[in-house]
């Protein structure tokens, strides 16, 4: 079965929208990165014309895309301390305002 690239494209981003549900930033930021990097290497797959691995990958992020969607409602549910890392733009902005800086 041979993909379009619309088709592609749509399971690249609901792979990303399925990588933000998670609550927890370290889990966020993992899947994000490795949905971008699985697909960066099923996009070079195609272009180097193996379709068979192309094909492969792409039953493997169809997988992988079930398991973050379930995963990420899961983790959804509980509450999760937020890190510094994750401090909105406006509390800091605020922040140096106050101090001066």
């Amino acid at each position: 079965m041979s993909m379009g690239r619309s088709e592609m494209l749509a399971l690249y981003r609901n792979s990303l929208r399925a990588a933000q549900t998670f609550e927890t930033y370290n889990f966020r930021a993992y899947f994000y990165r490795r949905t971008r990097d699985r697909f960066h290497a099923i996009a070079s797959k195609a272009l180097a014309g193996d379709t068979q691995a192309f094909e492969q990958g792409v039953q493997e992020a169809r997988a992988e895309l079930s398991v973050m969607q379930r995963q990420g409602s899961l983790n959804s549910m509980f509450a999760h301390k937020r890190i510094v890392l994750e401090a909105s733009q406006n509390s800091v902005g605020r922040h140096q305002r106050r101090n001066g800086e």
